[in-house]
């Protein structure tokens, strides 16, 4: 075990170890760039925002210190279902059933290190051009850019990239990468019309403020009448997968009627997913993996006969257990794109009375928790 740790500081150097109170063992003592950041969990049972330092080193090892307390909360140790490029401001980590909010980075290296590599950038997909959405993110992912956050609302007159085409529902997305902002204007010039972007960081920082800040606009109100929900889950994100499943879904004739991405808490997702408890047995792990970072959900409604949108959805995702949908539907979504039983991909309604309240749960009630 590694020997008791004293807390760090924001002044440490990236390529430095932590202090530390006794010899360390020869497996770590090799000298690697190491990178901190500010979190916050949410301890529901104290009814406290906990604040803790997490330390990433470049082995794909994480220490964790709580902050107030001055003491190490989980020691070095290697944990693989979380990279560097997961680790930027506004965005949310689960690490052993914790769910971590990143506040701010802890040092000034790391600070400059995603500088560089996290540009932020906005792109507003007008409401003529939602059609266009899957194939959008698509080109945005394959473009080297990350989807942190998408949220389908009215846009404000006043926001950077706003033209009279936005005026109703646009989609707007978030996206992070190195060059973001030029990367994202020479889609846009490429696009033919079907999104606007913010042409400096000024302009970039108010438009997120107004569409994905704490006072963000709200999202577009959902139907919830003939329609079903579909819920893209975080390792499909991390997988750079969303358009492309989207994709299918939409090709399958499916319209999307509202859209977002979702940091879902343990204690939501434990009660979204209480109809599988004692039922599917790896109702636990479906837990896990639908808090284990963001996810995507949209209502969706198949066109050609919108009151039957919930088992011709059944029928594009295909059977949960990727085995039986590579068999008995090869072209489905797990068919072909499922690992496990829980990394099946999507969630999708299960019974048609069930559409309107899974849809009402991600779009009324999770936004007001």
């Amino acid at each position: 075990d590694l020997v008791e740790e004293a807390t760090p500081t924001r002044q440490q150097g990236a390529a430095r170890s932590t202090p530390r109170l006794g010899p360390l063992p020869c497996a770590v003592m090799s000298i690697e760039q190491r990178y901190t950041f500010f979190t916050q969990w949410y301890d529901a049972t104290a009814a406290l925002t906990r604040v803790y330092q997490l330390v990433y080193y470049t082995d794909n090892t994480i220490e964790i210190f709580d902050m107030k307390n001055r003491r190490t909360f989980l020691k070095r140790t290697k944990y693989p279902e979380i990279s560097l490029k997961d680790l930027f401001v506004g965005n949310t980590v689960t690490i052993y059933a914790r769910q971590l909010k990143v506040t701010e980075y802890g040092d000034t290296f790391t600070a400059d290190r995603f500088a560089e590599s996290s540009e932020t950038a906005v792109a507003i997909v007008k409401p003529s051009a939602l059609e266009h959405l899957p194939t959008l993110l698509k080109t945005f992912t394959n473009s080297g850019l990350i989807i942190a956050e998408v949220r389908m609302c009215e846009v404000p007159p006043a926001c950077p990239g706003y033209t009279p085409e936005h005026a109703g529902y646009s989609v707007a997305v978030l996206l992070k990468a190195a060059s973001s902002m030029s990367t994202v204007a020479q889609i846009a010039d490429a696009s033919s019309g079907t999104f606007t972007t913010c042409m400096s960081a000024q302009e970039t920082r108010a438009a997120s403020s107004m569409l994905f800040g704490d006072k963000a606009v709200p999202l577009a109100a959902p139907n919830c009448q003939d329609s079903s929900l579909l819920v893209i889950r975080p390792h499909a994100l991390k997988q750079g997968i969303l358009g492309h499943v989207l994709e299918m879904v939409t090709d399958a004739g499916f319209v999307l009627r509202t859209v977002s991405t979702f940091s879902v808490s343990r204690p939501n997702a434990e009660e979204f997913l209480e109809v599988y408890k004692g039922v599917v047995p790896e109702y636990r792990e479906y837990v896990d993996e639908l808090c284990s970072g963001v996810c995507f959900a949209a209502e969706v409604t198949f066109g050609d006969a919108p009151a039957e949108s919930v088992p011709r959805l059944r029928e594009v995702a295909g059977a949960p257990d990727p085995e039986v949908a590579r068999l008995l539907h090869p072209h489905s979504i797990r068919g072909q794109l499922a690992q496990s039983k829980v990394k099946n991909v999507v969630h999708c309604t299960d019974l048609a009375e069930d559409g309107p309240l899974e849809v009402e749960y991600f779009f009324n009630i999770l936004p007001s928790s």
